[in-house]
């Protein structure tokens, strides 16, 4: 049985990466998966060797072929995109506008338009010292990272089954979109980062709901906490509102990012290893 741990924030700069590198160095044995694919970061802090790239293909896109093409303009008029143009000398071309909806090829009587694979970025597989990691670069401004999220859980699936590791920590994108979705659907628990401050409280609430919605434990680890009684009385109400537990906090401390800084994890400082010890119990271990 392999249990898999997603770890979520509301909003960017909660410290939901520090905290995900800090639980895999802790581990004895991992597949750790950096579903944030449109900016990739546990690789900058988990020391890695890259084993495999693979391509990965988005959604598919228009092409026309000349030689096939009378000139009719169906294509043109089906676009609701802008994507196509007409050059001076009467052909058309697809552009970069091009959402891949097929419409121009089902409309075209001479059935010169294809729909092809775009290359939409890479996947990695990459060794660590205590495990495998499964990561991925979108190429900027290219869609379905919900698609790419999936195929690299997949693989993630595969390896731990294949090695016969019992744990895949999931350090998710965060907010709530789409993507979200596609790094905690399926996960046995996730561990919500929230920053105490009153957009962190604001953003939490959001991400709380959406995990309700899907029936998943959680817990939340208060993080750059000290300031405020009143919001870390609130991140506590309303992880108990939806049924979520906070397991800990982590006072703001300007060695962090000076740690940070020199890629080094909070695992790396002895004061806080007991600390992760004990998160780490209770996602790997409480139902």
């Amino acid at each position: 049985m392999i249990r898999q741990i997603a770890v979520l924030s509301g909003k960017g700069g909660a410290g939901k990466t520090s905290m995900t590198a800090a639980l895999i160095k802790m581990m004895k044995t991992v597949i750790a998966v950096d579903a944030d694919v449109n900016a990739s970061n546990l690789p900058i802090l988990l020391p890695h060797q890259r084993q495999a790239t693979f391509p990965y293909y988005g959604m598919d896109i228009a092409n026309i072929q000349d030689e096939k093409c009378t000139g009719c303009g169906h294509c043109l008029a089906a676009c609701h995109f802008a994507a196509i143009q007409q050059t001076p000398a009467g052909h058309y071309r697809i552009g970069a506008e091009c959402e891949g909806c097929g419409a121009c090829a089902f409309v075209c009587p001479a059935e010169a338009v294809m729909m092809i694979r775009r290359n939409s970025g890479s996947w990695y597989i990459s060794s660590l010292s205590n495990g495998t990691m499964i990561h991925a670069d979108l190429t900027p401004g290219e869609d379905n990272s919900g698609k790419l999220i999936t195929e690299i859980r997949r693989k993630a699936a595969e390896v731990a089954k294949d090695q016969h590791i019992p744990y895949i920590v999931i350090d998710g994108p965060p907010g709530t979109s789409c993507q979200a979705i596609s790094a905690m659907t399926g996960t046995d628990v996730v561990l919500a980062v929230v920053e105490e401050s009153l957009s962190g409280l604001s953003d939490y609430r959001r991400l709380a709901e959406l995990i309700h919605k899907f029936s998943i434990p959680h817990y939340v680890l208060i993080n750059k906490a000290g300031f405020s009684q009143q919001i870390d009385y609130d991140i506590v109400q309303t992880a108990a509102h939806f049924n979520g537990r906070v397991v800990g906090r982590i006072a703001f401390n300007k060695d962090i990012p000076a740690a940070l800084q020199n890629l080094q994890t909070l695992a790396d400082l002895e004061i806080y290893q007991d600390f992760f010890n004990q998160v780490l119990k209770q996602l790997l271990f409480d139902p």
